[in-house]
């Protein structure tokens, strides 16, 4: 996936699915009054939302309520299965445990609470768009129990710990590279190397990770 900078000429081209039409017109709304993003399509289910995504490849991020019909949770993993580019900002009244943990083992980019701000939500779509990972507080106490501790703490490198570290605040691959003074390709193969260890598939399950054993040497 792409990293959008700030500086970024076109729009954040945006697609927004959730079954209450005052929920998508209020977003629809908020999203028309700023300058770097469009609202490319709206749609009130998981199968308009891949439909739409099949034959639309220039979309940038979509934003899904986890439970509308034909779930948000499993249209992110018939994303996710078919390597779709899009990223996903999970749109969600309630922090639960177990959406949670479905969207961060399907690698959701970042979940906003529909009790947010508009402020907070237009930051959470940005920050997503930039590359970033976006948790509230309240899903970050469920990530702190996400899977299964071990009793053998997995043994990661000074420069493996450094990248972990970087990656829990949520920032994108471009710009660890910049905190470490290496290359994105570098990140990547740090990144790959921690995610081997530390027995996950994605970003989001290695920041869950972090959040878990954060009270021990990480």
């Amino acid at each position: 996936m792409s990293e959008r900078t700030p500086g970024d000429a076109r729009p954040i081209r945006i697609v927004l699915a959730d079954d209450h039409a005052l929920v998508i017109e209020g977003l629809r709304t908020l999203i028309d009054r700023q300058p770097d993003m469009e609202v490319v399509a709206t749609v009130y289910d998981g199968d308009e939302l891949l439909a739409f995504l099949a034959d639309h490849a220039d979309v940038d991020i979509a934003v899904l309520d986890v439970q509308m019909p034909y779930s948000g949770l499993r249209a992110l993993s018939e994303l996710r299965r078919h390597d779709s580019p899009v990223r996903i900002l999970i749109l969600t009244a309630f922090a639960d445990g177990e959406s949670i943990q479905s969207a961060l083992q399907l690698g959701a980019e970042g979940f906003a609470l529909k009790t947010e701000s508009p402020t907070q939500t237009i930051d959470a779509i940005r920050q997503v768009a930039q590359g970033r990972l976006v948790f509230p507080r309240a899903a970050q106490r469920w990530m702190s129990t996400f899977g299964r501790r071990t009793e053998q703490t997995p043994q990661l490198s000074d420069r493996e710990q450094e990248v972990l570290q970087h990656l829990s605040r949520g920032l994108p691959n471009s710009e660890i590279g910049v905190a470490l003074s290496v290359s994105e390709n570098t990140v990547r193969f740090h990144l790959k190397n921690i995610y081997d260890k530390l027995s996950v598939n994605n970003r989001t399950e290695a920041v869950a990770w972090y959040f878990q054993h954060s009270g021990k040497s990480v």
